[in-house]
């Protein structure tokens, strides 16, 4: 091989490398863990921690920017004895936008959720918020994110949560 054939092949390899390092990905799924944190009146009302889950997937819509969809599960300890432990199975939709080289991210999503504890008609749907931030680092998501739930049931209207948050995704 002469000379001219190798610096040619080692920069048009070199070209072929960055261009797919930088391909964005349209798609992603993901899955986390949480640690909830009660705050205000749901606090107040006893309910002192919760644990929970959630999977999802988005679709790129601008370079930075993605439509999500999640489907979770949250149970809210309460320390009272004969209260039942609240647990809620949200569905939502939202946005995510990246910032500073998709490392840094900023959320929003609403949806509605399924409620069970005593004194909550769970058979009725639940309005449901969120908004967020978080870092992904080589896959690794950690964040934290506020939620509300809107019972409008037994004096309890809007309550709401932090939500502490650690797992994974990965680009298709």
């Amino acid at each position: 091989m002469n000379m001219r054939m190798v610096i040619m092949f080692l920069f048009a390899g070199t070209i072929l490398f960055s261009a797919t390092a930088k391909a964005q990905r349209l798609v992603f799924v993901y899955a986390n863990g949480m640690y909830n944190k009660p705050t205000g009146k749901f606090n107040d009302a006893n309910y002192n921690y919760g644990f929970g889950g959630e999977v999802g997937a988005g679709v790129g819509l601008l370079s930075k920017t993605f439509l999500t969809g999640s489907v979770g599960y949250n149970s809210f300890n309460n320390t009272v004895s004969g209260v039942s432990n609240l647990k809620a199975t949200p569905i939502k939709f939202g946005f995510r936008q990246y910032l500073f080289s998709r490392i840094l991210f900023a959320k929003v999503d609403a949806g509605v959720a399924q409620t069970k504890a005593e004194g909550f008609d769970g058979s009725k749907s639940k309005f449901t918020l969120g908004a967020g931030a978080g870092v992904k680092l080589a896959g690794l998501n950690l964040g934290i994110d506020y939620n509300t739930i809107n019972l409008n049931e037994g004096g309890q209207n809007w309550i709401g949560w932090l939500a502490f948050k650690a797992g994974f995704s990965i680009g298709l």
